[in-house]
């Protein structure tokens, strides 16, 4: 009999170690660093057009757990960015150097909803869908040179057909004819000219998340740790130099997410908190013809890190 009350009570002490997480809420306030480059391969047969900024913005970040039973639960998750900052973009051309300069902003949502199954101990699998879109707007748009007269001279060098005109580098909003000067003439820009792209895409995800606080529900600090893998099951691009042309994909990218963090319990349900969230994905260069022009969205590597503290309240 003395066995028995010993078996029932490693057993009970294993269960109150290994209870389940309670439901939660928190909200982050901080700054995310957006690292956003494109890449387009092989521009009229001149090699790589790329370019790659850096943007800070500040952002909110949201987090909601509800516990089903001791098995199961759900997050649904939230991130955005509350405003832009400007930033100088470069494009520069393989052989050519910088050949282009812009104003750069872009902000970013997610919106994800995931089951969570308490696989072991502190550890839950988690599974789940996540809307994702991000936009940016490109304007006061100007040459670099030397390289945008070297490649404009370039394109006028390629062979062409008789009558074909001839072909030029213009900037978004200008055009030229054949024998027209490159030159920074914003007298020859529509006013306020500006190019916009919106990206929206549907993931799927996977991962793996620990929290301290399943383990010892009753310590002052807990702490957790996550990781995730992603693909977008759908994709839609608009951007205004396509007009009302939309593009669209499927499956041609992945991500993968991290975040952790450190709470510190002020009292029963109200914890202080710190938390790292990095996200990084990659877009597969998208094409389409439509009446016989071929548009191509250039390949993206996307990177959001950021840096955020809040409040946490349990129930």
């Amino acid at each position: 009999m003395k066995y028995t009350f010993a078996l029932v009570g490693i057993l009970g002490s294993c269960n109150a170690l290994a209870a389940p997480l309670p439901s939660f809420s928190e909200i982050r306030l901080g700054f995310e660093t957006i690292d956003y480059n494109e890449s387009l391969q092989d521009v009229a047969g001149f090699g790589q057009l790329s370019q790659s900024i850096s943007v800070t913005n500040p952002a909110v970040r949201q987090l909601s757990y509800t516990g089903v039973d001791d098995e199961w639960g759900f997050y649904i998750g939230s991130a955005a960015t509350i405003s832009t900052e400007i930033d100088t973009e470069t494009w520069s051309l393989r052989n050519f150097g910088a050949i282009q300069q812009n104003d750069f902003k872009v902000k970013a949502n997610e919106l994800a909803f995931t089951a969570a199954y308490n696989y072991h101990s502190a550890i839950q699998l988690t599974f789940g869908m996540k809307i994702f879109t991000s936009s940016f707007t490109r304007s006061n748009f100007r040459f670099v040179n030397p390289g945008a007269t070297d490649f404009d001279n370039a394109l006028k060098a390629l062979p062409r057909d008789e009558g074909d005109p001839v072909p030029r580098f213009d900037l978004p909003g200008q055009a030229k004819d054949g024998d027209d000067a490159l030159q920074n003439n914003p007298a020859s820009l529509v006013p306020v000219i500006s190019v916009t792209e919106d990206q929206m895409g549907l993931l799927a995800t996977v991962g793996a998340r620990y929290d301290s606080k399943i383990l010892q529900p009753n310590e002052t600090i807990s702490w957790y740790v996550e990781g995730e893998l992603s693909t977008p099951i759908y994709s839609r691009i608009q951007n205004t130099q396509f007009e009302t042309t939309t593009l669209t994909e499927s499956f041609n990218g992945w991500g993968i997410m991290a975040r952790a963090g450190v709470r510190y319990q002020l009292v029963e349900h109200i914890a202080l908190m710190v938390g790292v969230d990095a996200y990084y994905k990659e877009r597969d260069t998208v094409t389409e013809e439509l009446n016989g022009r071929r548009l191509r969205v250039p390949e993206i590597e996307y990177t959001n890190v950021s840096l955020t503290a809040g409040l946490q309240w349990s129930y």
